[in-house]
């Protein structure tokens, strides 16, 4: 992206500015973007140790159109996620942003790769880090016991091997 927004970004920028001044659609009821709805609520985020790594709530906004992510790293991070279907490709995307949003990986934007529903979504992206190119896949999976597992894994070999970034699981509050 180098300093520029892709298509995605702007179109979204731009949806959400002009949605005032325009008839707005219900989405309630969009099938994609209800496979989010196991991860809706407010959460206390931990590692395996059950130490605690931050809080996070996910809700819809815009009548539906829009699920938001606002993170909050108990080391002081913050980060929002919008999660959206592109009109270029009707297709789940999340847009990503941190408070770090100019460094490798403060922005991202990835798209829906797989699902169970009512189980599981995994979003795939990629971004620019100095001379490679990392790949990013975000995995969130329910839990017997209600909990939610995100797994964050990047790959600096196009996908031949994936190690894990962040680990989390959430715990409603």
């Amino acid at each position: 992206m180098s300093g520029k927004w892709s298509k995605h970004s702007a179109t979204l920028f731009f949806l959400i500015l002009s949605s005032s001044s325009q008839a707005q659609l219900d989405c309630s009821g969009n099938e994609q973007l209800a496979l989010l709805d196991f991860w809706f609520g407010e959460w206390r985020v931990e590692n395996e140790a059950g130490e605690p790594l931050g809080r996070n709530t996910i809700f819809r906004l815009l009548n539906g159109c829009v699920v938001q992510e606002r993170w909050q790293g108990v080391d002081g991070g913050v980060g929002i996620s919008l999660f959206y279907i592109s009109p270029q490709n009707d297709r789940l995307q999340q847009l990503w942003v941190t408070g770090q949003a100019l460094s490798p990986g403060g922005t991202k934007e990835k798209e829906l790769v797989h699902y169970e529903l009512g189980v599981s979504v995994q979003f795939q992206g990629s971004y620019p880090s100095g001379d490679e190119t990392i790949l990013d896949r975000t995995t969130l999976s329910r839990q017997d016991d209600g909990s939610i597992l995100q797994l964050i894994e990047i790959s600096r070999d196009n996908g031949d091997s994936w190690e894990s970034a962040f680990r989390g699981i959430y715990i409603r509050r």
